[in-house]
């Protein structure tokens, strides 16, 4: 696996320091759009997510050419498991379980990493390629993370005079 792509995957989970910063328990179980997830339920998306990213990489090393359906969290019993973490669990669970994805993918031999699994919107991907579309879809949950602390933080601000 290319180093690069090994060292987003190991070091792309420390954006939560400054993406969570000043936010309380509170805050982080908030909805401030109803209709919306909380930072805590995309967090536990992409710990679940990154399980069921080990799965099917699994399945593409070892079967020809899988196919894989779009992964829809709210059908995924395994979701709700993750969203029942406390806060401080669900992070130490996510880094553990990342840890653990990125020893396996730092072992895969060249030929494992050119095998093809298929994406039901994006076509066919090599390992690598589903490892960047699992850094780029976890990037995408960062900065909507980054986006509902940004309504939490000013909704917690009292009105000041101008």
């Amino acid at each position: 696996m290319k180093q690069s792509l090994l060292a987003r995957l190991a070091n792309q989970l420390d954006a939560f320091d400054p993406l969570l910063s000043g936010l309380t328990a509170d805050q982080i179980q908030q909805r401030p759009q109803p209709d919306k997830w909380s930072i805590h339920e995309n967090l536990a998306h992409l710990g679940r997510y990154q399980e069921v990213f080990t799965d099917r990489i699994q399945q593409i090393i070892t079967e020809e050419n899988p196919q894989f359906g779009r992964y829809v969290a709210d059908n995924d019993p395994g979701f709700a498991g993750w969203t029942a973490l406390s806060f401080t669990d669900l992070l130490e669970r996510l880094g553990g379980e990342r840890a653990t994805l990125n020893a396996f993918l730092s072992i895969l031999r060249e030929e494992q990493l050119t095998r093809i699994g298929l994406h039901p919107v994006y076509g066919p991907m090599t390992v690598e390629g589903w490892t960047e579309f699992f850094l780029l879809h976890e990037a995408h949950h960062f900065f909507t993370i980054l986006k509902l602390g940004g309504v939490l933080r000013s909704a917690d601000q009292p009105m000041g005079l101008s």
